[in-house]
């Protein structure tokens, strides 16, 4: 089955908006990653030993150096909050290129202040535990 149309049957399928909004938060996130892949291989590379690479010069020692840089850019991009993905997203909201995530704009109101929180409750807002 076509996964456009799986889609489509869902309970609660997602607005065009909200299509654009994901596809944003993916690119972010992959331009982060290609980002952090690009600083650690220029760290690797510059922290020679002696004249020698992290794996050596010999046969197949590229394509070590190559997985690590991968592995290391994906695992530092998905458990840490390096900023980039978030400031690009605030960057296209700001210009409208995307639309903004209500449940984020509430969530940032709630912690500024609870009484601006507390009114948005009466259009939809969340609650809020104090």
């Amino acid at each position: 089955m076509d996964i456009a149309r799986i889609e489509s049957l869902t309970k609660n399928p997602l607005s065009a908006a909200q299509k654009e909004r994901q596809r944003a938060e993916k690119t972010a996130a992959e331009f982060e990653q290609l980002f952090v892949r690009s600083m650690v291989s220029s760290l690797r590379s510059s922290a020679s030993i002696g004249g020698d690479d992290m794996f050596g010069k010999g046969p197949g020692s590229d394509t070590f150096a190559d997985w690590f840089d991968q592995n290391l850019a994906e695992q530092v991009s998905t458990t840490s909050e390096i900023g980039i993905a978030r400031a690009l997203l605030k960057d296209l909201e700001r210009h409208h290129e995307i639309p903004v995530d209500a449940q984020q704009k509430a969530r940032a109101a709630a912690d500024r202040n609870p009484f601006l929180a507390a009114s948005n409750m009466a259009k939809g807002g969340f609650d809020v535990v104090l």
